[in-house]
């Protein structure tokens, strides 16, 4: 079966999932009508304000014409306002919060990842490698204790340990207008306001809403590195307590790939060590790990909600921690919308990644 066909076939598939997952949230949002009216209701409450929402969402129509209306509003960003239990910018636009919130948490993804592979994959490949050794028993202590430790457990440790000074920034929150607060971000390179956090004194924008890249853009390197030092603490603490699942599951599958007659071919014929090791046995066995990390990768995506409230991260995990504690209903569902896209996409792109690196997988 060739590649764009198997795509195909999954992206059909995928429709099912998705599909389900909106029957569920659709069912539970309905069940308190009174919540769901409020939550397309905005700053305005007015009788008339009700109405017209009631008229929106056609719930005076049949159920299956709420429910068209329901996903018509799902996939064109038509997911309510925030609640006036949230604890910044009340009233606001659930979409516009999504797009704020988004870009923080896809940097802590990315940089966890990293962070998972570069520390997974070696010492994985090593462990392998050194079966029996004390190398390999010491790598297999420390992937125990990695997987052992409470990812918030962690994170206090850290910032306690660093103390006053440390370079962990205060806790982090997003203004109205979607900027950084300057009263809890400030950057030390000039001592003055940097002209592109607050786009309305400022006269500049954030044009991509990711911090790091619109430091860049501007060429306001002293800003970025500052940018990084932020991100970089709750992405570490993320990446040392997942990297040990790396380890294990990598040193599992070269083991498995070194016992085979391919290797033990190579090998006979003089092909060098090193050669086998990269070329035949860590490629093939690439393949689980890279489901691992779909997954993972996926699951940052989605929000890291112990890790952000440790940190004070303005990303998707705080963002439905204060949903669920104020009973945000449009956050909510707007969220378990997007996870799913995620999740669903993140399988998508794993199982043609694991067709590459494994020739052996057949898509059919």
């Amino acid at each position: 079966m060739k590649l764009y066909v198997y795509i195909i076939r999954r992206l059909i598939l995928l429709i099912p999932v998705i599909i389900g997952v909106t029957l569920i949230t659709f069912y539970l949002s309905h069940v308190n009508i009174g919540m769901l009216i409020a939550t397309y209701e905005g700053k305005i409450h007015t009788a008339a304000r009700r109405e017209e929402v009631i008229i929106s969402l056609h719930l005076n129509g049949p159920i299956y014409e709420q429910y068209l209306y329901y996903l018509t509003n799902l996939f064109t960003g038509k997911w309510g306002y925030l609640s006036p239990g949230e604890p910044f910018d009340a009233g606001t636009p659930v979409f516009v919060e999504f797009q704020r919130r988004f870009p923080p948490t896809a940097e802590l993804a990315i940089i966890a990842t990293g962070l998972v592979l570069l520390m997974g994959i070696p010492l994985g490949v090593l462990s392998a490698i050194k079966k029996d050794k004390v190398v390999d028993q010491i790598t297999r202590l420390i992937a125990m204790a990695a997987v052992s430790i409470p990812v918030f457990w962690l994170g206090l440790i850290i910032i306690i340990a660093l103390g006053p000074n440390s370079p962990i920034p205060v806790p982090l929150r997003i203004t109205a207008e979607g900027q950084l607060d300057w009263a809890k971000y400030a950057f030390t390179s000039t001592g003055a306001l940097q002209p592109w956090v607050f786009s309305a004194s400022g006269g500049l924008s954030r044009p991509t809403g990711f911090l790091l890249i619109d430091t860049l853009y501007y060429h306001d390197y002293p800003a970025f590195l500052d940018a990084l030092k932020h991100v970089f603490w709750p992405a570490f603490t993320v990446a040392v307590t997942s990297f040990g699942v790396i380890i294990r599951f990598l040193r599992s599958s070269m083991l498995e790939v070194l016992g085979q007659d391919y290797i033990r071919t190579a090998r006979s014929k003089g092909v060098p060590e090193s050669f086998v090791i990269k070329k035949h046995a860590r490629r093939n066995a690439l393949g689980a790990t890279t489901t691992i990390m779909g997954l993972f990768f996926a699951g940052l995506l989605s929000g890291v909600v112990i890790t952000e409230n440790v940190f004070g991260w303005p990303g998707m995990g705080t963002w439905l921690f204060d949903a669920a504690e104020n009973s945000d209903l449009g956050s909510v569902i707007a969220t378990t919308f997007v996870f799913t896209i995620v999740i669903v996409v993140a399988n998508l792109v794993v199982d043609i990644l694991y067709s590459y690196l494994d020739p052996r997988v057949r898509l059919d």
